[in-house]
């Protein structure tokens, strides 16, 4: 491949307003890898904290970083110039908030020299620290060799497994595999990850799985995407919604689990969108804006037909149903209400607890 560096390994890192953790933990499991032979790309995102500033101090540091710096654009983007400027024979995307492994890469690495895959998927653990809960993903140790071997066991051991497994920091990617895929990230602000590696997989060959724990995911209840208004929320669940379907289109692949599991993402993006976007605190302050924003969300064609799919399926808990029955009536006063009983209900109960 053209502009290839053999052996090299292209760490690709999105950054927006991540100053907080960059200044705390100064990229250090990323730096200290074992295998020593790598170029980081930083891409700053039109942050607008201290971020630029300390990925400077971070490249007069190391030789390795490499620095993009451009407007804000979200993290898709952001992975898209990583990879337009990587030239490493393969690639891993961190998030700058969460633990790697020190010899992650160079596990990778040893991997892809004794089987050659297109893609390595690892273990990962899921860290809550405001309660301390650990939640660990292993997968079963499979080589899969031929694209038939892994889209008979996709769905099972790849696709619904504990927790998901959309993400891209658990993967080790051949970037000549992706290049000749022509993938590339969404250009929507929050849900690339999936869509992404959704593209891949109907072309891959080889594939290793392994139950390694190699990733530690940080999940923050301030995390950027889960609290950030994006006033386009529930156009981008749209999208992964299509991406879904479009991908078992494409593929083949005939299971009602993956129709109920996109019916399931959009039906969680809808609630995302009304009850959490339309109410943050960046969001209109009008309640005659919030009104049409969520009747507005509540008459979209696909929303429509996910409620009604939502609907006709397995029985579900009074809240959730009051809800349910609240989206499909476009009641607006309904929902704000039970928004409000079910607000001041967690937080008896979180005082319960405590107590």
């Amino acid at each position: 491949m053209e502009g290839c560096k053999k052996g090299f390994v292209s760490v690709i890192i999105g950054l927006f307003d991540v100053a907080p953790f960059l200044a705390e933990k100064r990229l250090e499991c990323v730096l200290n890898q074992t295998w020593k032979d790598l170029e980081i790309i930083l891409v700053n995102d039109g942050s607008t904290d201290e971020t630029l500033r300390l990925c400077k101090e971070l490249a007069l540091e190391d030789s390795r970083i490499v620095l993009i710096d451009k407007p804000n654009g979200g993290l898709g983007s952001a992975r898209n110039a990583g990879l337009d400027a990587a030239s490493g024979e393969y690639v891993w995307f961190y998030d700058v908030d969460d633990v790697a492994e020190l010899d992650l890469v160079e596990t990778n690495m040893r991997w892809m020299k004794e089987y050659d895959t297109d893609i390595i998927i690892f273990g990962n653990e899921f860290i809550y620290p405001e309660t301390g809960r650990v939640e660990s993903t292993c997968f079963k140790d499979r080589l899969l060799t031929g694209n038939a071997a892994l889209k008979k066991v996709f769905v099972d051991e790849i696709f619904l497994v504990p927790n998901g497994n959309g993400f891209v920091w658990n993967k080790f990617y051949k970037r000549d595999f992706i290049n000749r895929c022509g993938a590339r990230f969404g250009e929507q602000r929050i849900q690339q990850d999936e869509l992404f590696n959704l593209r891949l997989y109907p072309f891959a060959e080889r594939v290793l799985v392994s139950s390694k724990v190699l990733y530690h995911y940080y999940i923050y209840n301030n995390g950027n995407s889960r609290s950030r208004f994006i006033s386009d929320r529930i156009q981008i669940y749209e999208s992964v919604f299509d991406g879904i379907q479009g991908f078992q289109e494409e593929w083949g692949l005939n299971d009602a689990r993956l129709n109920e599991y996109a019916y399931k993402r959009l039906y969680q993006g809808i609630e995302s969108a009304v009850l959490f976007n339309t109410f943050h605190e960046d969001a209109p302050s009008s309640l005659k804006w919030k009104r049409n924003e969520v009747q507005g969300i509540l008459s979209r064609p696909k929303v429509k037909a996910c409620l009604d799919h939502i609907s006709a399926g397995n029985a579900m808990g009074v809240e959730r149903k009051l809800f349910l029955k609240a989206y499909q009536a476009k009641n607006f006063m309904a929902i704000y209400s039970l928004r409000c009983l079910s607000g001041a209900l967690r937080k008896i109960k979180k005082r319960f607890l405590k107590g």
